[in-house]
């Protein structure tokens, strides 16, 4: 049996109107889209517009702009950090070639060294020590407890390009040889970096033959660096010197002739020295001033090799011309001065002098190796009984004195200083000395002191002991014996004695108060 075929005819009108449905269709589910859409999106701009009138979206401003910063400062904080995932002996090496090109030092750094952010980046390197520039046998010139390298903020993620900014110094032993003292001068007139090296904390120690410290210098704070627009390398320190605070500006000036300048303070002391100093034919030439209360120094320097030649000019002490030149060598150190003064109030001059002596409280004077020879020439001594004095000052292995001083009077006699010793204790000043006074006529001496002729004695000497104590500034007389060191006074007139020494009060400040005691004494002296 055959199948039969047949088709299915459509009409073309039947299909149009099948795809006018679908296009309507698709038309209304886009519509239905975009009501959704737009139903939406004005809803929540709706609330958008509400919320904006609220307090509480104020404040979600600053919140954001607080976010916004601190998420800078974060990203900033982390820029700084950079450094701490550095290579740490790369890092070493990398900082210390820095240093010697940058500073012309040679540091040997640990490896014991941190990163700091605050207050700005540096690496903190602990036990560092600087060494001078002999390959063959480097020397240590000092030993630093921390060393702290400031880093500029450019380019920290690169780190054989860091940038050294500045080095701090702290806590830090420098030893100070004479052997070191080409290194140091030829270090401090070359050009330095403008950067500065700050030495804060430290000690210097001066040390002699056979490597014992002689002085140690405490160091508060010290600037070096290169002043471009000066031109001149220059060093600011504050310190102490002797125990005494002080302030140091240096500058060594390029171009031109080398010179340098020194400015030193010493405000407790009211004491100020300035010097300039250049070389001329191979020779270190130096104009020097000093300024000191009443007193201006001016002076002339000449040194070569070990030794320093120097003489004054125009200077002046209390309005009185003064003279001076002496020479002085320097290792060991041994002075000789001569000094000439036209005028001289005595009484002031000792006193003051006591007092300066007792201010600084100079016990490097006691060092043993100091050796020094001074000769005071008073023309005129401003006073009623003395014309002219002579006062000698002995540095000597660790002892002063001023054995052989003494004073003239063309009248009545004239005062030694046959031994004497001046010592400091628990730092107080004591000064002991031995008196011999020779009388060349004795009428005019009991005339001067207005003794009664009825108590006046033969008298050819007068011996006495004086000692002066800083704790409680009080002159003591001991020791008086009149004629022969061998006579006992009588028991009143050591009474009298010893009445003084212990009255705390009773202080001899001028001639009435000399010639009252002297007085007192000789009317009771039985003879």
């Amino acid at each position: 049996m055959k199948k039969s075929k047949f088709k299915i005819k459509i009409s073309n009108e039947f299909i149009k109107l099948i795809n006018f449905f679908n296009n309507e269709y698709k038309k209304f589910v886009k519509f239905i889209k975009f009501k959704i859409i737009k139903h939406s999106t004005n809803y929540f701009i709706d609330k958008f517009k509400k919320l904006k009138n609220i307090k509480l979206f104020k404040i979600s401003n600053l919140s954001i702009s607080l976010i916004f910063f601190i998420t800078l400062l974060f990203l900033y904080l982390f820029y700084l950090s950079v450094p701490t995932l550095y290579n740490k002996q790369a890092l070493q090496k990398n900082i210390t070639n820095k240093l010697i090109k940058e500073f012309k030092i040679n540091f040997s750094l640990s490896s014991n060294m941190r990163y700091f952010i605050l207050p700005s980046p540096h690496f903190v390197v602990e036990n560092v020590k600087i060494f001078n520039d002999d390959l063959k046998d480097p020397k240590e010139l000092s030993q630093i407890k921390k060393l702290k390298i400031y880093l500029s903020q450019k380019n920290l993620f690169d780190q054989n390009n860091l940038k050294i900014e500045k080095i701090l110094i702290e806590e830090a032993n420098f030893i100070v040889k004479k052997e070191h003292y080409g290194f140091f001068n030829k270090y401090l007139k070359k050009q330095l970096s403008e950067k500065k090296i700050i030495i804060k904390n430290s000690n210097f120690f001066l040390k002699g033959k056979n490597n014992n410290t002689i002085s140690i210098f405490p160091i508060k704070n010290i600037n070096l660096f290169y002043n471009k627009e000066k031109l001149v390398n220059e060093l600011i320190a504050k310190g102490k010197f002797f125990k005494i605070p002080f302030y140091l500006k240096w500058n060594f000036k390029f171009g031109g002739e080398p010179k340098s300048t020194t400015l030193i303070k010493l405000k407790k002391l009211d004491l100020e020295i300035r010097n300039d100093s250049f070389f001329e034919d191979k020779k270190y030439l130096s104009n020097n001033n000093i300024f000191f209360r009443n007193a201006k120094l001016n002076s002339n320097f000449q040194i070569e090799n070990n030794l320093i030649n120097f003489n004054s000019k125009d200077s002046k002490i209390v309005n009185n011309n003064l003279k001076y030149k002496g020479k002085a060598y320097l290792d060991p150190f041994d002075l000789a001065l001569e000094i000439d003064i036209e005028k001289l109030n005595l009484i002031k001059f000792l006193t003051s002098g006591f007092a300066f002596i007792k201010a600084a409280n100079l016990e490097f004077l006691l060092n043993k190796n100091l050796n020094a020879k001074i000769n005071i020439d008073v023309k005129k001594v401003r006073n009623k009984m003395f014309d002219y004095s002579k006062i000698l000052i002995n540095f000597n292995n660790g002892e002063i004195n001023f054995n052989d001083s003494y004073l003239i009077s063309e009248k009545i006699g004239s005062i030694k200083l046959n031994r004497s010793k001046i010592d400091i204790v628990d730092g107080k000043l004591i000064f002991n000395g031995s008196f011999s006074f020779s009388i060349i006529d004795q009428d005019k001496f009991y005339t001067s002191f207005q003794i009664p002729k009825k108590n006046r004695k033969l008298l050819k000497n007068i011996f006495f002991d004086i000692n002066i104590n800083s704790f409680d500034n009080k002159l003591n007389i001991g020791n008086f014996r009149i004629n022969n060191k061998k006579n006992i006074l009588n028991d009143e007139t050591q009474s009298i004695i010893n009445q003084y020494n212990n009255n705390k009060k009773n202080k001899i400040q001028n001639w009435i108060n000399l010639k009252n005691f002297t007085r007192e004494i000789f009317n009771s002296y039985s003879g």
